[in-house]
């Protein structure tokens, strides 16, 4: 299946904002303050992991995309824990935590709609 950018977009914030929003309330964090912090940390970090997908997908040899995959998506990770740890004033474990979950869940879904 071949998506847009914008409705690729979408469907991570259709999958990761609910979980952010989720995994905030059951620490206290009110869902005014972890609306925003979860929309800015996928809409700062998808449309650079989805050029550097387009970069690794087709001028790079498409037998290491697996590998780039993994790359780009261990920086969302780690970009994402950064903007949790700091928007949502959580400790490094649970921002970490919290990008780790939401993360694979969307790149899972995206997977499987892509498979």
């Amino acid at each position: 299946m071949s998506l847009t950018q914008t409705a690729a977009l979408g469907m991570t914030l259709a999958v990761e904002v609910p979980l952010v929003m989720l995994l905030a309330r059951r620490w206290h964090i009110a869902w005014v303050r972890s609306l925003p912090v979860a929309l800015l940390a996928s809409c700062l970090t998808h449309p650079l992991a989805w050029k550097l997908s387009w970069v690794a997908s087709v001028l790079l040899q498409t037998a290491h995309y697996p590998v780039w995959f993994v790359a780009i998506e261990a920086g969302v990770w780690l970009l994402e824990a950064l903007v949790f740890h700091f928007g949502l004033r959580l400790g490094w474990q649970r921002a970490c935590v919290l990008s780790l979950v939401v993360n694979l869940a969307s790149a899972l879904f995206g997977v499987l709609l892509w498979a």
